[in-house]
């Protein structure tokens, strides 16, 4: 298992229907488990079976997928409860991929077809509890259009994420509809991939960052022709009606209103061809979504046949003269494409952005030749079909294929992506390869785990280690502007309720934390720190030797920090009500942030420091806690029982074995309480 990554690919589409993104899913997943890896396909389905399985996997009691992965992750085949059953989805269970059923899913009808999206508001709970058990090295997501099954694994992650931009019609509006909201969640994204490369323009213009083009490709193997070919054996083409020169177009998905364009066009005067067109219709796909007949006086010039596996179009396509593209686009235009590339099959498409990339990059490999249509203008099909014909009678050699289209190349190149991610989102080596705050969340309750609340309790109440000691490493004394605890009354406090090592973080200010030292002999121990106001948010360092000026770039201050030897410990660093570092600055700086506050007692959501949890366990980050105390009565609700330590290189050490402890006490009463301490000598009168 050395080298293996353990992935979780994330479609926004019913598994249980025809998707051109589910296939990609699927082909993607098949790939990368023979590629060596464990991947698991992680949608929402609607079909009752799937349900069911659903239920027994995430009970929260008793639910068995964190068992299940568990063994999966050790090279096992999987469960029969993680794999999907035989007749559903592109992905059969023969293959020992699992498939987690999250929710339900709903309809959403775009220009006269219809997508199957999985419901957020269903499926959140479920996806907190598998990223926060399943220990998956990467998330992938796939088109994620808000809201959907894709955005809230955005959200909701725990792993670095890479995102696949497929730029299907639906994905387009999305994006541009829910800018404002993508905007906010844009930079959790740690590698961003599009299928074509206009695709690149198009994102920039929404969302300005580096992509990387790696084209969607195809599972089929042009070398094995499937059992069930739509060509029978002995007869050939004879048997399906037609002549050689046909031209092939494939109906899948919700293909209605181009396969009704495609028809009006071939009722049309084509003195150019083609003669006859095969249509091969997906059989899920014409269930779900019927295409209408074929007109009386199209019979003798159009073929329907049907299949159920993208496999069984191989024989067509090396029989085709050309493959004509879904005709208006969408969804399955790319990998149509694809298909027919690896096959070394012709193809004429209209006259989109993707069409043209994908031709222009055939013509530089070598492959098979193709011709652009205007789906508006009458004949202009038949015109690009004669074209392909005349240049592929005229080809002096054998129809190249293109290689870059087959899923062995593109997985190989998505697996680069994937290494590349880790490398760059993992902090400081020598780090164990999972913190403890990715084992289990002090504010969601995982499968199978009793209650935060009922945990955080047990663990204040758990009797002491030999040599550990509680630690609150976020304190404010009188030296800062907003407290007026003098630095006695602290030590005081902190002996009382039992505290063995004190961080004074002042606002811009450590004079109070040296007079802590010097007064508390050792007994608790005193962090030298300091709270910081950067230009983009505070920051606290620890173990200071000289002040910090404020004013400086988030950047500058932390070089500072390192210069002194200190620690940069990021307090509360999602509170919406504060200023605080952007996502985008903590990621380029994970190499140099040693501890990310995951519970500050003073935030006014508990969802502040959920995200931050989130964030501290994504990219492995040592997790601290502090009360931010800015009054006596503050003092301990937020604390660390961690190993006894003396210096920085302790410190660290002793935060991973550390545990969190919460005495917590009503945030209004303790923000009245600072409120009269600080304000009541300007509002009465003096004496």
């Amino acid at each position: 298992m050395d080298g293996c990554l353990r992935i979780a690919l994330v479609t926004p589409f019913a598994w249980n229907l025809p998707s051109a993104v589910n296939q990609h899913v699927a082909d993607l997943a098949f790939q990368l488990k023979r590629q060596g890896h464990l991947p698991v396909v992680v949608a929402s389905s609607d079909d009752p079976r799937e349900l069911k399985r659903m239920r027994v996997l995430f009970r929260r009691t008793r639910g068995r997928v964190l068992e299940l992965l568990s063994e999966y992750r050790t090279g096992v085949d999987p469960h029969e409860l993680l794999l999907p059953p035989a007749d559903l989805g592109p992905l059969a269970a023969s293959a020992g991929i699992p498939v987690m059923p999250m929710g339900h899913s709903f309809a959403v009808r775009l220009n006269g077809s219809v997508a199957n999206l999985g419901l957020p508001v269903d499926v959140t709970s479920r996806m907190e509890r598998l990223m926060m058990g399943a220990e998956f090295d990467l998330i992938h997501v796939h088109e994620p259009i808000a809201p959907s099954l894709s955005f809230t694994a955005l959200r909701e992650a725990r792993s670095p994420v890479v995102c696949t931009f497929h730029l299907s019609p639906l994905g387009v509006v999305a994006y541009e509809l829910g800018q404002s909201v993508l905007d906010r969640f844009f930079d959790r994204l740690d590698a961003r991939i599009v299928t074509f490369p206009h695709g690149v323009e198009m994102m920039r213009e929404l969302y300005e960052a580096e992509y990387e083009v790696i084209p969607c490709g195809t599972g089929l193997d042009a070398s094995k022709t499937s059992a069930e070919g739509m060509l029978p054996a002995g007869n050939g083409l004879q048997a399906l009606g037609v002549e050689p020169g046909f031209a092939l177009y494939v109906y899948r998905g919700d293909g209605r209103r181009a396969y009704r364009a495609l028809l009006r066009s071939l009722a049309a005067p084509l003195p150019a061809g083609p003669e006859q067109t095969v249509v091969a219709v997906h059989g899920p796909s014409a269930d779900r979504w019927p295409p209408r007949t074929v007109p009386r006086r199209l019979r003798s010039r159009v073929v329907l046949t049907e299949f159920d596996s993208p496999q069984g179009l191989v024989p067509l396509y090396k029989a085709a003269s050309a493959a004509i593209l879904p005709y208006l686009g969408g969804e399955w235009l790319c990998a149509t494409a694809a298909e027919a590339a690896v096959c070394g099959c012709p193809m004429v498409g209209p006259d989109l952005p993707p069409t043209n990339d994908f031709l222009e990059a055939l013509a530089r490999e070598g492959g098979p030749s193709g011709a652009i249509f205007s789906p508006s203008e009458t004949g202009s099909m038949g015109l690009a079909f004669a074209r392909v014909r005349r240049a592929a009678d005229a080809q002096e050699k054998p129809v190249g294929k293109a290689s870059g289209c087959s899923m062995e190349a593109v997985a190989s190149r998505v697996e680069r992506v994937y290494r590349e991610t880790l490398e760059s989102t993992s902090p400081s080596a020598g780090r164990p390869p999972h913190t403890r705050v990715a084992a289990h969340s002090l504010h969601v309750r995982g499968i199978g785990e009793e209650p935060p609340r009922r945990r955080l309790r047990h663990a204040a109440l758990r009797a002491r280690q030999a040599d550990w000691i509680n630690a609150d490493l976020h304190v404010h004394s009188n030296f800062s502007k907003d407290c007026v605890s003098s630095v006695e009354s602290i030590l005081a406090t902190a002996r009382e309720i039992g505290l063995g090592a004190l961080a004074i973080a002042d606002h811009n200010e450590i004079e109070g934390a040296f007079l802590a030292r010097e007064l508390s002999g050792g007994d608790p121990l005193i962090i030298v720190a300091e709270e910081v106001k950067t230009a983009e948010g505070e920051v606290i360092g620890l173990f200071l030797k000289e002040a910090i000026p404020k004013g400086l770039s988030f950047d500058d201050t932390l070089s500072l920090i390192k210069e002194q030897g200190g620690l940069v410990y990021v307090p509360h660093p999602f509170d919406a009500l504060r200023t605080t570092p952007s996502y985008r600055a903590l990621v380029d700086n994970l190499h140099r942030i040693d501890v990310i506050e995951t519970y500050n007692a003073k935030v006014a959501l508990s969802a502040f420091n959920l995200s931050a949890e989130r964030f501290a366990a994504k990219y492995n980050l040592v997790a601290g806690a502090g009360s931010d105390a800015h009054v006596l009565q503050g003092l301990g609700t937020a604390m660390l029982r961690m190993p006894r330590f003396s210096d920085p290189e302790g410190f660290m050490a002793a935060l991973w074995e550390a545990d969190i402890i919460a005495r917590r006490k009503n945030l209004l009463y303790l923000q009245s309480l600072k409120l009269l301490q600080t304000t009541l000598d300007r509002v009465l009168p003096e004496e």
